[in-house]
This record gives structure tokens, C-alpha cells and sequence, in this order.
């Protein structure tokens, strides 16, 4: 646990026992000042996923229809250690042809046809070519991405080219 999600939790700590103290002698209803309380403790966890989200660490949402790849961390299954393995991606969602403000880190389980995927893609990027990551949804059924991404996020239809040249203007 990092020091703001430290401090924070502290804060709620003395804001809540605060809160505990003012309803104790306060004249309100009992069920009243139950309620409150609860309330007041889930806080807690509804701030801690909020913040989560604001830290950088990786969404487990499905990854966006088109995007610029910038980098890949993959982490191979290992039944000796119990680790079921997972694939990091860090990027930038493009939507209306137009890229988002900032990327963003997703995680998806382990898939070795993604694995293999993703290795050549990295391999292009750190030859200097840009690569554009696209779900082709005629590859694969909607129902079954609907699915797929319930049961385990398999990516059947990813397929990663090269950023083309932009084109410009006329003079």
C-alpha cells in the first residue's frame, strides 16, 4: 500500500471515528445512526476502487475496438507456483479515428495465440514501427466476444498491423 492510500484510509479512520463520536451524543434515532455508520465504513471500499482506478493500475475491461500499442508485459502460466498468467498491455484507444488523451493499462488472461501476437507486435515496435491493435468483429461473432470476455477475454479476432504513414495535406 502505497503512502496516499495510506494517508487516506487514515483520514477515513478519523473522519468516521469523528462521525461515531458526534452520533453517540447526538439525540438522533438509533437506526438512524446505525445507517449512517454503515454508510460511513463503505466509503471505504467504494474509495479505495476509485482510487485504484486513478493510480495507474490495469483495468480488466475489454480492450477497446482500435488502439495504438505502446508496450506489453506478458506473464507465462506457471502451475508449479499457482500463477494462472496474465498479459499486460499499456494503450492509447482510438475512437472516431482520433486517439484518447492518455493511454491506459488493461489486463487480460493468458492466451497464447495473444502471446504470439503480441511478441511480433513488440518486436515491430521496437523497430520504430508503430503497430495498431484491431478487434475484427467479423472474425469472431458478437455473442461469442460478448462470451469470451465474460469467461476469460480471448482475443480471437486481434489483429495488430503497422501504424500507416499519416496522409497530408495538398499544397
Amino acid at each position: 500500500m502505497n503512502e496516499v492510500l495510506l494517508s487516506l484510509t487514515l483520514a477515513y479512520v478519523f473522519f468516521t471515528a469523528l462521525l461515531l463520536l458526534a452520533l453517540v451524543y447526538s439525540r438522533i434515532p438509533w437506526l438512524f445512526k446505525g445507517g449512517l455508520i454503515i454508510i460511513a465504513v463503505g466509503f471505504y471500499g467504494l474509495s479505495y476502487q476509485g482510487w485504484k482506478e486513478t493510480q495507474g493500475w490495469s483495468t480488466t475491461t475489454p480492450l477497446p475496438e482500435r488502439f495504438l500499442l505502446h508496450y506489453a508485459v506478458i506473464e507465462e502460466p506457471d502451475e508449479a507456483k499457482g500463477i494462472n498468467g496474465s498479459i499486460y498491455m499499456w494503450l492509447t484507444s482510438i475512437g472516431n479515428y482520433q486517439l484518447a488523451e492518455a493511454p491506459r493499462a488493461y489486463r487480460v488472461d493468458y492466451d497464447l495465440g495473444l502471446h504470439d501476437k503480441l511478441e511480433t507486435a513488440l518486436r515491430e515496435v521496437h523497430n520504430g514501427n508503430l503497430q495498431l491493435g484491431e478487434i475484427n468483429l467479423n472474425a469472431v461473432a458478437q455473442e461469442s466476444v460478448k462470451k469470451q470476455n465474460r469467461t476469460g477475454q480471448k482475443y480471437e479476432g486481434l489483429e495488430f498491423v503497422e501504424l500507416p504513414d499519416p496522409s497530408l495535406p495538398e499544397k
